[in-house]
C-alpha cells in the first residue's frame, strides 16, 4: 500500500516518526474501508484522511509529558479559534469579491417601536 507524500510532514507536525506514521495510515485505511465499505472512492480516501488526522492527533497527547498537555491544550484551542473566526469571516470575503461597497453591504437594523 502507497502512502501519500504528505505523510513525512504530517508526522513530523504531530512529533512521532514515519514509521509510527505508516502504521497509522494503515490503521487508518482499514478504518475508512470499514466505515464506508468502499475502496479507492473518493470518500473512502477522504475518510482514511480523516482517520488519519484524528489518528495522530491522538498519537500527539500520547508522545508528550503531562507537564507539556497545558501548552498543547492552548494550541489546540488556538487552532479552533482559528478556523472559528474564519468562518465568521467568510461572508465579508464574499461580499468583497461580489464588488459590493460597505454601505450596500452593512446590515439595517429596523428602528423600535
Amino acid at each position: 500500500m502507497k502512502t501519500p507524500k504528505i505523510l513525512p510532514w504530517l508526522a513530523r507536525r504531530a512529533g512521532v516518526s514515519d514509521s509510527r506514521a505508516e502504521l497509522l495510515w494503515r490503521v487508518a485505511c482499514l478504518q475508512a474501508k470499514s466505515l464506508t465499505g468502499e475502496q479507492d472512492s473518493p470518500r473512502y480516501w477522504e475518510a482514511a484522511q480523516r482517520r488519519l488526522q484524528d489518528l495522530l492527533a491522538h498519537e500527539r497527547w500520547r508522545t508528550h509529558p503531562p507537564i507539556v498537555w497545558p501548552w498543547l491544550l492552548a494550541q489546540t484551542a488556538l487552532e479552533g479559534y482559528s478556523r472559528l473566526a474564519s468562518g465568521w469571516l467568510r461572508p465579508i470575503d464574499f461580499l468583497a469579491l461580489s464588488g459590493q461597497t460597505r454601505r450596500s453591504a452593512t446590515v439595517r437594523y429596523p428602528a423600535a417601536p
